[in-house]
């Protein structure tokens, strides 16, 4: 069946809307996605990696919730390429960490015998 130029722009429209509503949903989750707590796994390793508002801008933090021997837990800039927490294998909630604009931070973890794992960048 051929398409007339009717037909063919009413298909073009409704593409047209429905990308619109597959970009405005993924735009709603990354949003939702900025502040909360989201949980890191490797091996025996357990962690929370915490994101909150503090003094108007985003705030990120690592709390270890299972650490046998081994753990290693820390908080990575990805701009600048280093660590701004740790690695340390204390079992202990880091301190918070500035995450506002310019800032692109990830909590890590990873065990003798498993790989880093990273939650959310933010």
């Amino acid at each position: 069946m051929r398409f007339t130029r009717t037909s063919k722009r009413a298909a073009a429209a409704t593409l047209a809307v429905v990308a619109l509503g597959v970009i405005g949903v993924g735009t709603a989750t990354s949003a939702q996605a900025a502040e909360g707590s989201w949980t890191i796994r490797s091996g025996g390793c357990l962690a929370l990696e915490k994101i909150e508002l503090q003094g108007g801008h985003d705030a990120m933090a690592i709390d270890p919730l299972a650490n046998p021997s081994g753990c290693e837990f820390g908080i990575y800039d990805l701009n600048a390429g280093r660590w701004v927490y740790g690695p340390t294998t204390s079992g202990s909630e880091s301190p918070w960490y500035y995450d506002g604009p310019g800032m692109s931070l990830e909590a890590c973890l990873w065990g003798s015998r498993s790989a880093e794992v990273c939650g959310p960048a933010n």
